[in-house]
Order: C-alpha cells, then sequence, then structure tokens
C-alpha cells in the first residue's frame, strides 16, 4: 500500500474534481471576460472540509506579483522566487487565474553565465497547496532537490550551471499537468563562456478553457500563446536591423503540444536544438520543438520589412501563436 500525504491525496482530490467538472454539461462555459480555473474552487473546498469537516468555498487569492530577485557574487548567484496565484491577461479582454512563479505567465527568465554557482529559493506564497520548481538545466537528484515547498515555506535549491543552453523550468508538484497547465513555467537560458545572451527570448504556451483538467488531458486548448499572450506580438512587433544576426532563445513549455517554429520570408540560418554549443542545424526553413525542451536560433534579414513567425501547426497559431518582426534598415 502507498501511503499519501494529506497535500498528495489534496492534489488529486483537485484534478479529480477537475475532471468530473469538465464532464459535466457547460462546465467550459464562462459568461464574463475573467477565467477562472474549474479546479480552484473546487480544490480550496476540499481543503476546507478537511480542516473544518465542511463549509463554504474560499474565492481563490489573487496575489499581487512578488518581482524575482537576483544577486551576484562573481560566479555565485542568489535567486529568490515566489510562487503565487495571480489574475493574468492571455488575450485581449481575457483574464485567467492562474498558478504563477513570481506573478507571471511564463515566469521571468532566469539568464545565467556558463559555471555560475547558483542558489534558489523558492517561497511559497500560496496558501491553498504546495507547489515546486524542476530546473532543466540543474544536473541534480531530483527526489532530493526539487522537492515540494509548503504553504508559507522556503526551500533552497542548489546547483552549478554547466552546460550552456535554453531550458525550461517547471513546477513539479503533482498532477503535474495541472500545475504547468495554469501557468507554472519559464525559461532558463545558460549563457557559453564569452557570449552575449539572446536577443529574444520566447516561451510558446498553452491555455485551456476554464483551467479545465479534462481538457488538459486531451490536448484541447482555448488558446496557443507566445509568451504568455495571444497575438502580442502583432500588435507589439519584435525588432531588427538588415545584416545583424537576431538570436532567439526559444523554449516549448507545452504542456502538450509540439511547436513548429518558422519565420516567413526568411530561414533559421542556424539552429541549435536545446541550446547546445555542440549541435548546429544549418538553413532550416521550420524547426520542431517539443514540449520541455528548447532551442536557439540565429536569423539574419536581407532585406527591410514585416516577417510573420508563427507555429506553422496552422490550428495553434490561429489560437494566438503568432507575431511579427519589424526589420528596418
Amino acid at each position: 500500500m502507498v501511503n499519501l500525504g494529506k497535500w498528495q491525496v489534496f492534489s488529486l482530490a483537485i484534478a479529480a474534481v477537475a475532471v468530473l467538472a469538465g464532464c459535466g454539461g457547460g462546465a467550459g462555459q464562462t459568461t464574463s471576460n475573467t477565467v477562472q480555473a474549474t479546479t480552484m474552487p473546487a480544490g480550496m473546498a476540499v481543503q476546507n472540509q478537511a480542516n473544518q469537516g465542511g463549509g463554504t468555498q474560499t474565492a481563490a487569492p489573487n496575489q499581487a506579483p512578488v518581482p524575482m530577485r537576483v544577486s551576484r557574487d562573481g560566479n555565485r548567484v542568489t535567486i529568490d522566487m515566489t510562487a503565487q496565484q495571480t489574475d493574468v491577461q492571455i488575450a485581449s479582454g481575457v483574464t485567467y487565474h492562474a498558478w504563477t512563479f513570481d506573478g507571471t505567465v511564463p515566469g521571468p527568465v532566469i539568464t545565467l553565465q556558463q559555471g555560475d554557482e547558483v542558489t534558489l529559493n523558492l517561497h511559497n506564497l500560496d496558501t491553498t497547496m504546495p507547489h515546486s520548481i524542476d530546473l532543466h538545466a540543474a544536473l541534480v537528484a531530483p527526489d532530493k532537490t526539487f522537492v515540494e515547498v509548503m504553504p508559507g515555506e522556503t526551500k533552497t535549491v542548489h546547483f552549478t550551471a554547466n552546460l550552456p543552453g535554453v531550458y525550461m523550468y517547471h513546477c513539479a508538484t503533482p498532477p503535474m499537468l495541472l500545475h504547468i497547465g495554469n501557468g507554472m513555467y519559464g525559461a532558463i537560458v545558460v549563457v557559453p563562456k564569452g557570449q552575449p545572451a539572446p536577443t529574444y527570448t520566447i516561451v510558446q504556451s498553452e491555455f485551456y478553457q476554464n483551467g479545465d483538467y479534462n481538457q488538459m488531458l486531451n490536448g484541447k486548448p482555448e488558446y496557443v500563446v507566445f509568451n504568455g499572450k495571444a497575438n502580442q506580438y502583432l500588435d507589439h512587433p519584435l525588432t531588427a536591423k538588415v545584416g545583424q544576426p537576431v538570436y532567439i532563445a526559444f523554449v516549448n513549455a507545452g504542456p502538450n503540444l509540439f511547436s513548429a517554429f518558422h519565420i516567413v520570408g526568411t530561414v533559421l540560418s542556424d539552429v541549435m536544438p536545446s541550446g547546445s554549443v555542440n549541435t548546429h542545424l544549418y538553413n532550416l526553413q521550420t524547426y520542431t520543438v517539443a514540449p520541455g525542451d528548447g532551442a536557439l536560433f540565429k536569423v539574419t534579414f536581407d532585406q527591410p520589412g514585416t516577417y510573420s513567425m508563427v507555429t506553422h501547426a496552422m490550428a495553434d497559431a490561429s489560437k494566438g501563436a503568432m507575431g511579427k518582426i519589424v526589420v528596418t534598415p
């Protein structure tokens, strides 16, 4: 028999209630511009009943963002991050109640230099459940390092950023799909020695209607987005200069869909899978990035103009994973 702690039971209860909600008639409907994860009120009702013997539901908290704090002393880097629940805008006029790192989706980009010795403190401001952080750039024993942080507590992760690359970080608390699907992910870029940081970092991800766990299980998102908001780079394009290389660090946070990154009117002149300095693919029209993976793209534009960037999975592009790059002389 496997003995589960109360927080593991709580997490499983959240998932179970979410599946039942997704199967009910009209479970995915909303009458306002705020998308509320259906799992949260139900999950907190379970917690309240456990603590109080039954009672009323508690409104999901909307916690003010706590920005990431970074300090450096030579190659020793100390990072403080916060797990919290915060309302974020995921499309024009659409607000989503997200589970977040530091109050943003995706979480803040962690930029390190190769060889940095990192101390990362994760504070859990979320009063309703445990969270954790899994850093793909950290070569450590996960059962000892990527551990759960209970509400109101802090846990510390130590690692050395030995391998340069473009990596994902995310909450690893079960059910992991639910935590990632509700917004707990970001990019960590380890810059090779003597090299500049990428020009841009883009994280592709998905949002599911009302945070419905059943829809997450079936991979049917309502929005597919770049850096947390559908179509934002149509209204606010990225910029570049003719003949000047642009480096794009790209992470696909998923949690389910593959990305087929493509820029109309040019090629990806140098593709480094996972940002590896040892692997180069040249002059590709489109590059596939799996969920949980990343890549570093080098692009040089020959002519001024406006270039579209998309995932070439067109159904996903139509859900918001598209933007523009304006190139000037």
